[in-house]
This record gives structure tokens, sequence and C-alpha cells, in this order.
């Protein structure tokens, strides 16, 4: 209705308790603050109670508490649910729909019922057929075997292209896109062939579609739009996307191909949503979030960061590049808090028995499985001696190549020494009268390096059944030769870990010059 209605026809509209004069007129629905004189307000919130006393709206839609602290001089209805109440009363002062004569660019074949009202520039296609009471606006443009349901109303510029079925009592708003061809092609070679989109795209009753929303044809099948959904504006729904009832979804949210959202679910603004998924009943997922994978349990989800000053989110932002690191540094601390110290060398330990367990190889009968096996944690900033290393390498002479670690922190990084002298076993064959420490040396000494600070990290020691092995390197460099006399600094640094895969990045350096660096790979591997 265009013309005012009485307090009273609202209220019995409502199923209200009316408090007031019930033939006031009301032409119309205005905010609480400032109000307007002769319109009707609501009062959605209990904090907004003392708006109540300035207002100037003639009658307001409240609860039943709120009503001590509405002025005697303002009317009210008294419902239930006053944002609900207001929603139904809105449709009281819709604007009326203008009544046009039928288009001339209508195709022969579409069935139009005699009541709907379409604009003189819409244009219709073949075999479309439209229900009683719709409405459609200029520039509408309706592509062939669509359907659209009885009392549904496309305002100006909607396009629908061709299969697209609407249910009733939809509202479709201007620039609204249905039917489009979804993001769907193949690479061959380097050039994207195109996949035709074959499927449509199917509305239920009681859909409403904000200005400017796009939702894409399926593949094969058709894109879904459950009855009661409500689409908010500039949202992209792509191909084969399925939207369970009562969903309701706020402003510019994207929607990968293929995925399902449940019933009675609420995405807030510019939240994303990845290809595939799938979303349970009744899932809330607030503004700004990207959803990576499926939810399978009703409930609020979020991922977005709230806003803060730029200063502390520049901080922030280089805080989260730690965190990983961090993880490692405390899950360390925790486990040398937790686990008693390792024992210290017996005192009447000899060179002659350093020498033989120099040379002793990992067996079953070395030592023990119960002392292999024992995991003990080493401390942040550790430094180690060659005896301690030895216990944290499996290799041995000829082919130990780590000298001492000069610090080490599990999870982060580790720098140990490795010095070069002449009576290296190597140097009388590489090259004769001129030796060079062998570049692959230099990778083999930080590969053990990077050992010794996987086990580290890990919190264990070497088993007789459980080793690190190399298993990859990129990005080798060699910037110039390491001859007898250099002392190699090897500094060794966690990159990422996962399932037993360790990745380092490497730099081998001799007084201060870069001489090698690498991208290590380590694997944990058991071994007979």
């Amino acid at each position: 209705m265009n013309a005012p209605v009485t307090l009273q026809q609202i209220a019995d509209y409502l199923g209200g308790t009316l408090r007031g004069e019930g033939d006031l007129a009301i032409a119309g629905v205005a905010p609480l603050q400032p109000g307007v004189a002769g319109k009707l307000s609501f009062l959605s919130h209990p904090r907004l109670r003392p708006q109540l006393t300035t207002t100037r709206a003639t009658a307001v839609i409240i609860g039943k508490d709120d009503l001590p602290f509405v002025p005697d001089t303002v009317a009210t209805i008294v419902v239930l649910h006053p944002y609900l109440a207001y929603a139904q009363v809105s449709s009281l002062f819709a604007p009326a729909v203008r009544q046009v004569v039928s288009s001339e660019m209508i195709d022969c074949s579409a069935q139009i019922a005699s009541d709907a009202v379409i604009a003189l520039t819409a244009v219709i296609a073949a075999d479309t057929v439209i229900g009683a009471g719709v409405v459609i606006e200029d520039y509408c443009v309706i592509g062939a075997h669509c359907r659209i349901g009885s009392g549904s109303h496309l305002y100006a510029r909607v396009t629908l292209y061709d299969d697209v079925t609407i249910g009733e009592r939809a509202i479709i708003h201007s620039g609204a896109v249905l039917g489009a061809d979804g993001f769907g092609f193949a690479n061959d070679a380097g050039r994207w062939v195109k996949i035709h989109q074959l499927g449509g795209v199917v509305i239920g009753d009681d859909v409403e579609i904000g200005a400017n929303t796009t939702i894409d044809r399926g593949a094969m099948e058709n894109t879904l739009i459950g009855h009661g959904v409500k689409l908010d504006n500039q949202i992209q729904v792509a191909h084969n996307v399925k939207i369970g009832d009562h969903t309701a979804i706020a402003g510019c949210v994207g929607i990968a191909g293929s995925a399902k959202i449940g019933a009675h679910c609420a995405i807030g603004g510019g939240a994303g949503i990845l290809g595939h998924l799938t979303i349970a009943d009744g899932v809330t997922v607030t503004a700004m979030s990207l959803v990576t994978q499926s939810i399978e349990q009703p409930g609020i989800y979020s991922t977005a960061l709230p806003l803060e000053s730029k200063r502390s989110a520049q901080r922030n932002a280089v805080r989260y590049t730690q965190l990983d690191a961090m993880a490692r540094r405390l899950s360390a601390l925790e486990r040398t808090l937790q686990s008693p110290a390792p024992l210290s060398p017996s005192p009447s330990s000899n060179n002659h028995s350093v020498n033989h367990q120099e040379r002793r190889p990992v067996s079953e009968e070395s030592e023990p499985a119960s002392s292999q096996t024992t995991a003990i944690p080493s401390p942040i900033n550790h430094s180690m001696d060659i005896q301690e290393i030895l216990n944290y390498l499996p290799h041995r002479f000829p082919f130990l190549l780590v000298d001492r670690v000069l610090s080490c922190e599990p999870g982060v990084k580790l720098t140990a020494l490795k010095n070069i002298t002449v009576n290296e076993p190597f140097f009388p064959g590489h090259f004769p009268g001129r030796p060079i420490f062998p570049g692959v040396l230099i990778m083999e000494a930080l590969a053990q390096a990077t050992g010794i600070l996987a086990f580290k990290s890990s919190g264990a020691r070497p088993a007789h059944d459980k080793l690190y092995f190399f298993a990859g390197i990129d990005n080798c460099r060699f910037k110039q030769p390491v001859i007898p006399g250099d002392q190699l600094l090897l500094e060794v640094a966690v990159v990422k870990e996962k399932r037993g895969i360790w990745k380092f990045t490497g730099v081998a350096s001799v007084a201060g010059k870069v001489v090698a660096s690498a991208d290590l790979m380590c694997a944990e591997q058991r071994v007979q």
C-alpha cells in the first residue's frame, strides 16, 4: 500500500497489542532516531531504549519488556519479535508496481500470465513461462526456456540466460545476472580451452537476490539455490554451487565452484568459500573469513584478524612468520624442563676410549636399545663438543665432518665448525700439489649439521632403527675454494618440517665470506 494505514490496521496485521489511538494514520516507517511524525519505528535492542524518550516517531514497535521505557506521548504496538514485525510491516509501504503495457519484444512461443506486468523494453525469448502476478521491469532480458514463478519481481536490467528457473515470490534486484557460464577451462599446452557449461540455474521460492549478484550455471548439473535464501549485493556464486534453504549471505561474498552450503547458515560480508567444500546446516561464518576446508558441525567460525593500527599490524605480520620457529623453541624448552639432563662423560674416559667410540659402527650390539631411544632434549643455544656430537651423528672417521657445535636453537637454527687440515685423507688426490676441500664434502658437512639440528629439534638421539638421511639439495652454489688451514663455519636453519621430512637453508663461510650455500632436505627413515 502507498496510502496511509491506521495504527489499528497495522496492529491487527502484526497480531500485536496496541497502546494508543488506533485511528492514527501511519504513512511509512522511519528510524527510531530522530524519527518522523506520522511514521512507525521499532526498537530492536535494549541498549537503544534511551532513544525512546526523544524519538519523533508517532508509534514504535516494541517487546513487552520495553514498554516501561516508552513515553506516554508515543503509541506502541507490543509484539514478540520487534525486528521481525518491522520486516513484515515494511511490505505495507512498498512502492506500488507500475502498470506497463506488454512489450513487443516477446517471442510468440512464450507463455505469459494475463496479469503479469512486462516493461516495453524487456526482452523475453522462446519457450519461457512467466507466472501470475510477475513483474518484469525495464531492460530485463529473459533467455529461452526460463521459468519465473508467480508473484516474482525482477527489477530493471536483470538478465536471465537460457534455462534459468525461478520459484514463486522471488525478488531479483537490478544488475543481477543468473545463468552466465561458470569459470571452466582446461589447459592445453599453455592455452586455455573453454569447457562449455551445459547445466542451468534453479532458484527456490521466496528467494531475494541483491543488485549485481551473479549466479553461474552448472557445468553439467544445475546450480541450486534453496527456498527462502537471501543473497545480498555483489555476491559471486560459481557453477554447481548448492545453497540450502533459508541461508542468508551478506555482500561481496565469493563462493567457488561446487561448494555446498547447508540450510539456515549465515555468511558474513566479504567472506570467501573455496570450491568443492561442504558447510553443514546452521553454520555462521563471520565477515572477511576465508573458508579453506569443510565445516562439519554447526557453530560460529571466523578467520579474519581484527582492525588495528598500522604499526601494530606490521609488527604482528612479522611475528606471524616467526610462529613456527617460536613453537619449536617452546616445545624443545618444555621437553628440557620435563626430562632429566644427559649424563656427563665419566672422568675416567681417556683418549683411547674416545677414539674407539669414534670408530665403532652403530649397530644392535653397540649399545642397549633402551638407551638409544631415550629422548634427551637439548637446551636453547646449547654448544656441543665432539663427544656429544658423536651421540647425535652416526658418522665416524674419516667421514665425520662436524668438529664442534657453537650454538643450537632446536627447531630454528644451528651453527657448527669444521676445521680443514692438510691431514684430510682425500687431499693427496684432490688435487695433488694444490689441495682443495671438495665441494660435495662441504654439502655433506652442511647435511650433517642439519641431521644434528633435526635430532635436537625432535628431542631424541639417533636410534638403532632410525636415522636422518640426506634427501635432497636445491639451489647449490659455490663461491670460492676452501683450503687447508681454513675454518669452515656451517650455518643451517629450519624452513619447515612435515611428517619427518625436514627442509633447511645452509650457508658455509670462511672468515666471514660465503663459500657455498644450498637448500637441503633430510628425511627420517627406519633402518634394519
